[in-house]
């Protein structure tokens, strides 16, 4: 049970979970914004979340033994704890769960096209496994799009389809945001890509991908990184001073956890030689990621109580 909980990646899972929930009950339900899905239904978009997740997990590590083998011994489960013919019927039962949810989700919240959403995730995270990880740049931007989908799908499944007349200005703001943390989960699991990239070099240069981190000298994919991760820096910065005189304590939480750890990885990532400095930058950002995401939570308490 342990090898299949870490084949499938379960703490990746559970933030997953985590953030639509968040959604929903930080944002959604405690603002009484207008939705249309129950507990029941919303908890099929988590499942397809988490399912269309695990798949690819599965599916990635299915199609890198030989790489994870160089890169990270220690986590192969497949053909030491795991069957490999077990670990394509999970991915099997994982896509099919996925779309079976997405289905009965689009039918409830009678949007009956999106249902397909999944299917085109699985078929992409397929790609992505089978060969578009080692080309430069696009299996980077894919597996970030991938990972701001579930909080997007939030808005589209539960928000957008509960608009009308009478609400279509607090749909649009509410989509608003929803929209700013998706594009705060692309761009940060966008530079975690690239910094993984980096971590994995030895092996992915044995299977020879063509990531840029192995195509690009190090000083310029370093000025890369730091490009970045400024680019976060800046608008975020600027927000937290935009808000500071109304809401210090929202302003606040977002300096010092979002933004004084990203300029911290700007240092690491210049002073970075070798792939424990990597993994640490990638962990560092993962957390951000969190952390982020939980500013929905800040802004909720900041505006109802303060």
């Amino acid at each position: 049970m342990v090898a299949y909980l870490k084949l499938i990646r379960w703490p990746n899972l559970v933030i997953i979970a985590l953030v639509q929930y968040l959604i929903r009950f930080a944002i959604i339900e405690s603002l009484s914004l207008p939705h249309v899905l129950n507990h029941g239904y919303f908890f099929l978009g988590v499942l397809c979340s988490i399912s269309l997740a695990a798949g690819g997990y599965i599916i990635n590590d299915l199609y890198d033994l030989e790489v994870d083998a160089l890169n990270k011994p220690k986590r192969i489960t497949i053909g030491k704890f795991i069957k490999e013919s077990s670990a394509w019927n999970l991915y099997y039962a994982s896509v099919i769960i996925a779309i079976g949810s997405a289905y009965l989700l689009a039918q409830e919240a009678q949007v009956e096209d999106l249902w397909m959403i999944a299917p085109l995730a699985a078929v992409i995270l397929y790609l992505y496994a089978y060969d578009l990880k080692a080309r430069p740049f696009l299996g980077n931007i894919i597996v970030a799009a991938l990972s701001a989908l579930p909080v997007f799908l939030v808005g589209v499944f539960d928000i957008l389809p509960a608009a009308n007349d009478e609400n279509a200005l607090q749909v649009s703001q509410t989509m608003q945001v929803i929209f700013a943390y998706s594009l705060f989960a692309l761009g940060i699991s966008f530079t975690r890509e690239m910094i993984k990239d980096a971590e994995d070099k030895m092996g992915d240069k044995a299977a020879e991908y063509k990531t840029l981190a192995l195509l690009l000298p190090v000083a310029l994919f370093k000025l890369i990184i730091v490009i970045l991760l400024f680019a976060h820096i800046v608008p975020l910065a600027y927000y937290s001073w935009d808000i500071s005189t109304n809401d210090k304590f929202s302003s606040a939480y977002l300096v010092i956890f979002v933004v004084a750890p990203l300029i911290y990885l700007i240092y690491k990532s210049i002073m970075a030689h070798n792939a424990g400095d990597y993994k640490h930058i990638s962990a560092a950002l993962k957390l951000i990621m969190l952390t982020g995401i939980l500013s929905m939570l800040i802004f909720t308490v900041s505006l109802k109580y303060f």
